[in-house]
C-alpha cells in the first residue's frame, strides 16, 4: 500500500470508518461527559496555614449546619406536641416541612419551596375559624418559627458566607428556638371571637 492508499485519519468532528467503509456513531452525551470531565479539579493550597485555615472553615460550617438540623427537629416536635386532633395539618404537614427544610440546608437542591408553601398555608390554618383552637402565644410561635425557615434558604443562597460565618443564620436558630420554649402569658389563652380585631 503506498502513501496515497493509506485511509486518511478520522477528524475530531468526523466518527470513525471501518474497513468496510461503514461510520460509527459516537456514544450520546459522550462528548460532553468527556468534556466535563476533562475539566481540571482545582489543586489543593500549598500554603499549609491556607489548607488549616479551610479546613477549620469547613468544619465550622458542617456544625452550624448541622445545629440548624437539630433546631429543625426541635421545632418539629412541639408542632407534633401541641395540643391537636392527629392527623392535623399542623403536626404533620407543617411539622415536616420544617424539619425537611432545616435538615437539607447546604444541598445545592435546598430551595424552601415546601416551607413557603407551608407558611402559605398556616397563614389560612390560623385565619379559619373551624380550625382547632390554639392560644395566641401557640400562634405567635407558629408564624415565628415558619417565618424563619421559610426565609433561611433563600439567606443561604444570597450569601452563604455571610449567614454561616457572621452569625446571621445561628441568630434565626435562636430565635426559632425561642419561640418554641418562651414561657406562656399571663391569662386565658387567645380566643376565637366574632368581634374583629382592633
Amino acid at each position: 500500500m503506498t502513501t496515497d492508499q493509506l485511509p486518511e485519519p478520522p477528524r475530531g468532528d468526523t466518527p470513525p470508518r471501518t474497513a468496510d467503509g461503514a461510520g460509527h456513531e459516537p456514544v450520546p452525551g459522550a462528548r460532553l461527559s468527556a468534556e466535563r470531565h476533562s475539566d481540571p479539579v482545582p489543586a489543593p493550597p500549598s500554603d499549609p496555614e491556607e489548607a488549616a485555615v479551610l479546613a477549620e472553615e469547613a468544619e465550622y460550617e458542617r456544625l452550624v449546619l448541622a445545629e440548624a438540623a437539630a433546631v429543625g427537629r426541635r421545632a418539629a416536635a412541639w408542632m407534633r406536641g401541641l395540643p391537636l386532633p392527629p392527623g392535623d395539618w399542623v403536626r404533620e404537614v407543617l411539622a415536616s416541612a420544617v424539619e425537611e427544610t432545616m435538615g437539607s440546608l447546604g444541598r445545592a437542591d435546598a430551595e424552601g419551596v415546601g416551607a413557603r408553601d407551608a407558611l402559605d398555608g398556616l397563614v389560612r390554618y390560623l385565619a379559619d375559624a373551624a380550625a382547632p383552637v390554639l392560644s395566641r402565644r401557640e400562634q405567635t410561635a407558629l408564624l415565628a418559627v415558619a417565618g424563619c425557615v421559610r426565609g433561611i434558604p433563600r439567606l443561604l443562597t444570597d450569601d452563604p458566607r455571610g449567614a454561616i460565618h457572621h452569625g446571621e443564620l445561628a441568630a434565626l436558630g435562636s430565635l426559632i428556638d425561642y419561640a418554641i420554649t418562651m414561657p406562656s402569658a399571663e391569662g386565658a389563652p387567645g380566643r376565637r371571637t366574632a368581634r374583629i380585631w382592633r
